[in-house]
């Protein structure tokens, strides 16, 4: 019964900032509609209205490059994907704790990437997308299955535990390593007389800290969670080395290799 409610409570923080980046993205998002709506057709827009336009033709660029003209109507995800990414990486600057250095916030997220996998895969390829779960022959031209291919359900399970543990341990890392150093340099001058009060040295190295674990990290990490993302479901809903429109996807398959 305590170990429960300990658990429950170290919970707490990261619920708390889950709840704080939602209200911040919704407040973004409902004020970037409220001022478009004041745009009159001929001018041109500015202020908050052009900085959110160009970011999302930014990931629609990126989701129209990498998975294609027909998945154009994937935007909004990735759109939302990107920046509660990034805000979940860099809240901590505030000091709030960061949601994504919890497991189950990126095991959750790897979970709806494992799901989009299947969904594109059979959407593109049919049940042939089955058959790279099987040991096939082929008969008349046809893959026949033989026998489950455990490589193969292997090979879809392992992008989902990687790209849930690298989001994790990149965040939770820097989150750790900062707390230590921050407990490290109170001690130290806990131990001074009169000015052990304040940390000096943790808050004068707080800034070059939170930018590089917080801001850069968490930025990067963002980018290559999205990017993972939007390989892994190019890959799925192509059939060996070819997309749909029969062009060859060792661009794709770089791309996993770089990122991962």
């Amino acid at each position: 019964m305590i170990s429960a409610s300990s658990g429950l409570f170290q919970l707490r923080p990261q619920i708390v900032s889950i709840a704080v980046v939602l209200i911040i993205l919704a407040t973004l998002f409902i004020t970037y509609y409220v001022k478009l709506k004041k745009i009159p057709v001929n001018q041109a827009p500015g202020g908050i209205v052009l900085i959110v336009q160009i970011y999302v033709e930014y990931i629609r660029n990126l989701v129209v490059d990498i998975l294609g003209k027909r998945l154009e109507k994937l935007t909004p995800y990735f759109v939302f994907l990107f920046s509660y990414l990034i805000l979940s990486n860099v809240i901590g600057i505030v000091g709030l704790e960061n949601p994504t250095a919890s497991l189950t916030v990126t095991l959750t997220l790897g979970l709806v990437m494992f799901i989009g996998t299947f969904v594109i895969g059979l959407r593109f390829q049919k049940l042939s997308y089955l058959t790279r779960f099987t040991f096939n022959i082929q008969v008349n031209g046809k893959h026949v299955p033989v026998m489950i291919n455990p490589l193969g359900i292997i090979e879809v399970i392992a992008p989902l535990i990687s790209i849930s543990f690298r989001l994790w341990g990149n965040i939770f890392a820097g989150s750790l390593i900062a707390t230590l150093w921050f407990y490290l340099t109170a001690d130290i001058f806990h131990a001074i007389p009169v000015i052990g009060v304040i940390n000096l040295l943790g808050g004068l190295t707080a800034p070059p800290i939170h930018g590089y674990f917080d801001l850069l990290c968490g930025c990067i990490q963002a980018l290559v969670f999205t990017l993972l993302t939007m390989v892994y479901w190019t890959l799925a809903k192509s059939h060996g080395n070819y997309d749909e429109n029969g062009q060859p996807l060792h661009h794709a398959k770089k791309s996993v290799n770089t990122l991962a």
